[in-house]
């Protein structure tokens, strides 16, 4: 695990992210984050100074601002788990946090909010945001430069307000709300499409992977699934709205289900989902729900089939490293002769990772763009 510092304008501190890598490059904060605390810093807040911040991906803004009383909301577990633990690094209190799935409500004084990647989560949140607002709060959005353009704007002004960016400080931007709080209430985060061939609908909440339509990924991983051994035991690692789970469920009546994912609002969605989907099957009403850092805080007993179509990205940041972590939590929570069965593009290689964790992996399916890949532990784990 290797740790930077940070010098923030509010003293230095020590960072990481996760997941741990032995050689990280990247880092726990950027310069939209320091341009937000310098600018805070300018400010004199007083002690009692009540803070909200969304989108604190691994803690850096909740840490440097401990001495104020600061709620972290999010939808993220390794957002919630990074602000904790890099507060505890740094022997500072951490933030209460609170899930994307809850709105924040009662008295702010100040709202700090990260703009996020996803345009459906930045519409969700501005309108939820908005009602604090209105009761006083002061506003002030961050980013990278090149990650604020007129659809930002324009979404700003379409769910809380018109907004205006700030000159550029090496290469990030402020936003600062410049008119009037728009009054309407929040309008729901779903979207429900029908997947017709497979006989499942699908509500998607804000933030949950492919929330439009069914990715190409999932659509080659559901036909791969009656090449499988029958399991008793499945999970859906980084499971979205649970389309794949769903499915095993289908394909298997007696198996029992646990549903992953970092994000609050895809787990609650694949929750809703599970309930809608199977209706009298025993999976409905057994299957658990975890927002978790991959199988991170998993104590369960182990699975015998694992289900895993892996992001290739980390917020802006494109890299296997989720990937490699979800396939590390695998080996390690696989019974002897479990299997992980993974779905990816091509060109990512996820088999040559496969072979040297497991020391075996086969192709069960593929097409010109997505391979569907099976590894059997049969082994200690040497990655």
């Amino acid at each position: 695990m290797e740790t930077r510092v940070f010098n923030s304008a509010y003293g230095e501190l020590t960072l990481f992210r996760r997941p741990f890598r032995p050689r990280e490059t990247l880092q726990a904060w950027d310069a939209a984050d320091d341009y937000l605390l310098h600018y805070l810093a300018e400010l004199n807040l007083a002690d009692s100074t009540r803070i909200l911040i969304v989108n604190d991906s691994f803690g850096s803004l909740s840490t440097a601002l401990a001495q104020y009383s600061c709620t972290l909301w999010a939808d993220s577990a390794i957002s919630e788990l990074c602000s904790a633990e890099n507060a505890e690094r740094n022997k500072r209190p951490a933030p209460q946090f609170i899930p994307a799935t809850e709105p924040p409500t009662g008295k702010f004084d100040v709202i700090l909010y990260r703009l996020p990647k996803s345009r459906s989560l930045l519409n969700y949140q501005l309108q939820c945001l908005a009602p604090l607002c209105r009761d006083g709060a002061q506003f002030i959005g961050a980013a990278m430069a090149r990650h604020i353009d007129q659809n930002i704007v324009s979404a700003f002004a379409k769910n809380i307000a018109t907004a205006k960016p700030s000159l550029a400080r090496k290469k990030a931007r402020l936003i600062h709300l410049d008119g009037e709080i728009i009054s309407e209430s929040p309008q729901s985060d779903t979207k429900t499409i029908s997947l017709v061939d497979h006989n499942i609908v699908l509500a998607n909440r804000a933030n949950v992977f492919s929330r439009d339509k069914l990715d190409l990924g999932s659509r080659i991983m559901l036909a791969s699934l009656p090449v499988l051994d029958t399991p008793t035991h499945i999970a859906d690692l980084g499971c979205g709205n649970g389309v794949l789970g769903i499915s095993a469920a289908r394909q298997w009546p007696g198996a029992q289900l646990h549903f992953f994912d970092d994000s609050f609002l895809a787990v609650d969605s694949a929750e809703h989902n599970v309930r809608q989907n199977l209706g009298d099957l025993a999976a409905a009403s057994s299957s658990q729900f975890s927002a978790s850092d991959c199988l991170h805080a998993y104590r369960g007993d182990d699975f015998d089939l694992i289900l895993c179509n892996p992001p290739f990205h980390q917020d802006h940041h494109v890299g296997d490293q989720i990937a490699r972590q979800m396939f590390r939590d695998s080996h390690k929570h696989l019974t002897e002769g479990g299997v992980l069965c993974v779905v990816g593009n091509r060109h990512l290689g996820y088999h040559v990772l496969l072979k040297k964790l497991f020391g075996n992996c086969e192709t069960i399916n593929s097409d010109s763009k997505f391979v569907v890949l099976r590894a059997r532990k049969t082994r200690p784990s040497n990655g």
